[in-house]
Order: structure tokens, then sequence, then C-alpha cells
């Protein structure tokens, strides 16, 4: 799984986000959250696809995800950042969790989201 990009189902409340990640032998990884998906934000938005560029080139793992919904109070976005975060801090059959830290970068609808799940992110 580390050093090309792959989508990857990851499991959150009884279902499955659609992510783009890019692991590497990094202690941190950078989750892209993009603008509200009700006005057209995806995980294919390039200001999502630079930062996870960038940061890929500076030598971190990298992930992108489309939110479930955009809809309500904002509680799935930030349930689906935390699920995306956890997927990299925990451990996976048996082997060593693929970040210690977590870096948050959003852009607009996703810099509220990233906020919000900050405090809950393990």
């Amino acid at each position: 799984m580390r050093g090309e990009e792959e989508a990857v189902e990851i499991p959150v409340s009884g279902t499955w986000v659609n992510a783009r990640v890019f692991a590497q032998p990094s202690p941190v990884v950078v989750i892209a959250l993009h603008p509200w998906g009700p006005l057209g934000g995806c995980m294919d938005d390039p200001h999502v696809k630079e930062i996870c560029r960038t940061f890929g080139k500076a030598g971190c793992s990298t992930a992108s995800f489309n939110f479930r919904s955009g809809l309500g109070s904002g509680a799935s976005s930030v349930e689906d950042t935390v699920a995306v975060a956890s997927w990299f801090v925990e451990p996976h059959d048996g082997e060593e969790p693929l970040a210690r830290q977590v870096l948050i970068a959003g852009y607009s609808y996703g810099s509220v989201i990233g906020a919000a799940a900050a405090a809950e992110i393990p």
C-alpha cells in the first residue's frame, strides 16, 4: 500500500468513504478536505489535488475523499474526517500504523469541517 496513490474504501458508520490515499514512510498524513458538495465540491477539486501533490512531494502521506453528505449540521462530514484520520493512525492487520500525526488542510467548507474534526482525531 505504500508508494503510489490508491483508491481505498474506509469504513465509517456501517458504510464507506471513498478515498484517494498516498501512503509513504512518513509519520505525518495530510488529509485534504474539499468545499461544500452541494455546490460542486469534491476530492477532485484543484485545491485539494494541489495540497496532496505538494505534501506528497514533501514526503508526507496524503488522503482526500468525498464526504458522504454535505447537508445538515456537518456532523457526518466530521465523522468521515475522523474515520479517515483513524484509518491512518490505528494499526491494521497487526502492522504498525501508517502515520502518527495528522495534519488537516481544508478549503472553504472543508476548513470548517477540519476545525470541528480536529478535537476528535486520535
